[in-house]
C-alpha cells in the first residue's frame, strides 16, 4: 500500500530512510499497541519496515475519529508535533504486528542540521505534508463521498482487510449508513 500517503512519492526520502535504518532503534509493536497517544509528547518518528498504523483523534464528545493511516515502507509519527516538541493531537495505533525503526527528535534534528541539503529535505517534507493535508481537505468539497470511497479503494485495495467499515466511514467523514448505501450501489452496478 505504498503511496497511500502521497508524500512518499513527492520527495526522495531515501537518505532519510537510510539514516533511520542505520541509526534508529528497531522496535516491535503488537496489534493495538500505541506509537503515541493524544496529549503525550511525540518523542520519535519511525520508518515502518512491516505493518500498518491508524491515526485517530478523540473529539470533544468523546468519539474516536480515524484521520489517517500509514503502511510499510513509509514513516509513522506526528511529524509536526515532533518538530515543535508539543503534545500529539492524535493517537497512533498499530493495526497489526509491526516492525519500526525509530529515531528520536534529537537524532532527526542532528541529521537535518548536518548540511544545507538535509535542511532542504526537511523543508520539502514539510511542504509536501502541508500540500497533502490541503488536498485532502479540498477533496471533502470537490468529491462526493462515493468518489472519495472509490479513490481510497484504488489507492489502497486491501484497506478493508485492516479496518472496519465504521472506521473507514469515519476516515471518509461520512456515516456508516452512507458508506453501506455507497457499497450497495457500487455492487449493484
Amino acid at each position: 500500500m505504498q503511496d497511500f500517503n502521497r508524500y512518499t512519492s513527492q520527495v526522495d526520502l531515501s537518505p532519510v530512510i537510510d539514516f533511520t535504518l542505520q541509526t534508529g532503534t528497531e522496535k516491535h509493536y503488537r496489534k493495538g499497541d500505541w506509537f503515541v497517544r493524544q496529549g503525550d509528547l511525540c518523542r520519535t518518528i519511525g520508518f515502518v519496515a512491516t505493518g500498518s498504523f491508524r491515526y485517530s483523534c478523540t473529539d470533544s464528545a468523546g468519539e474516536v475519529k480515524a484521520v489517517g493511516y500509514t503502511f510499510e515502507k513509509s514513516f509513522v509519527g506526528n511529524y509536526p508535533a515532533l518538530l515543535q516538541q508539543v503534545p500529539s493531537s492524535i493517537d497512533i495505533q498499530a493495526l497489526c504486528e509491526c516492525t519500526v525503526y525509530e529515531c528520536t527528535y534529537h537524532q532527526l534534528t542532528r541529521f537535518f542540521e548536518q548540511n544545507a541539503e538535509h535542511l532542504q529535505w526537511k523543508q520539502r517534507i514539510t511542504e509536501v505534508l502541508l500540500w497533502e493535508v490541503y488536498e485532502r481537505m479540498v477533496a471533502l468539497y470537490r468529491q462526493t463521498p462515493e468518489e472519495r470511497y472509490r479513490e481510497i479503494l484504488t489507492q489502497c485495495p486491501h484497506l478493508l482487510q485492516l479496518v472496519t467499515l465504521k472506521e473507514l466511514a469515519s476516515y471518509l467523514q461520512i456515516r456508516p449508513e452512507t458508506l453501506s448505501r455507497i457499497r450497495r450501489r457500487i455492487s449493484g452496478k
